[in-house]
């Protein structure tokens, strides 16, 4: 009975200092076990998580479009995997994490994470105004094209650089139930949906 209850105390601090981290983070990858395959992720806040497993040559083994709630924990079982080494991505709206796995004959690695943050522009919905920041994202000139729920151009703009970050649109008049903002600047393009 005493080892069961010492067993329960090594697993709550267990838990709990992987709660601790996850604060500090936004996401949290390590191996749920000593010498297993086992990998546990944690996050602290409501996301959306694209989270993709890669072989060694780039080759796409797993992919999962997660919706995370609160501090989440889940745990993937690699003991299928051949010994080698493996990627894991997870990209959240604002922060790719890439992972290194190595797979040894009875245990995987799990190496420091590469960090990359993305700069997106943002929308908030406000009465009847969208607000859009640009986050510092504008590389040259931006353009803007608004579109409803049924794929029809609505609205476009075109700005230079040097304008604003902030654009406010009036969406009181709209009949459309929903919006959905593409930002395209330099090579990259955003877009999201607001529901009105």
């Amino acid at each position: 009975m005493k080892n069961l209850f010492r067993f329960s105390l090594v697993i709550l601090s267990v838990l709990m200092v992987n709660v601790a981290k996850a604060d500090d983070m936004e996401l949290l990858v390590k191996v749920a076990k000593e010498n297993n395959k086992w990998v546990s992720f944690a996050t602290n806040e409501s996301q959306h998580i694209d989270l993709t497993l890669y072989s060694e040559n780039s080759e796409v083994l797993y992919e999962q479009r997660l919706k995370t709630v609160g501090n989440k924990f889940k745990t993937y079982d690699l003991s299928a995997l051949p010994v080698g080494l493996y990627t894991l991505k997870m990209e959240s709206p604002l922060k790719t994490m890439t992972y290194q796995i190595n797979i040894t004959a009875d245990s995987a690695i799990v190496a420091a994470p590469v960090v990359k943050v993305v700069k997106r522009p943002s929308l908030a919905k406000e009465d009847h105004m969208v607000t859009l920041d640009l986050n510092g994202v504008a590389d040259g000139q931006v353009e803007v094209d608004i579109y409803n729920e049924f794929n029809e151009k609505l609205h476009e703009d075109v700005y230079t650089s040097e304008a604003k970050v902030i654009k406010k649109y009036d969406v009181s008049k709209t009949p459309s139930r929903q919006l959905t903002f593409v930002v395209r600047t330099g090579n990259q393009e955003f877009s999201e949906t607001i529901k009105l």
